[in-house]
């Protein structure tokens, strides 16, 4: 399935307010963690990511347009 296929056939279950809204949609686990996200979600503009997912000692976190997005500041829906 491509990105596009998986997040427009999960719900979202959490967003985080910049870039236009970034919905996140689905996490793929394994050897490496990855995080479906929707960017541009309250815009006209979307965009479908994989992103992966980066684990330090306070927080996991993303970097999308070199933005890093703390999964700490997600707001779960």
């Amino acid at each position: 399935m491509t990105k596009k296929q998986i997040c427009e056939s999960k719900n979202s279950f959490a967003y985080y307010s910049a870039l236009g809204g970034i919905e996140a949609k689905h996490i793929e686990y394994g050897i490496c963690d990855y995080l479906y996200v929707v960017s541009g979600a309250w815009t006209n503009n979307k965009r479908y990511h994989k992103l992966k997912i980066h684990y330090t000692d306070k927080s996991p976190y993303i970097i999308l347009h070199g933005y890093k997005c703390s999964m700490d500041e997600f707001i779960v829906m």
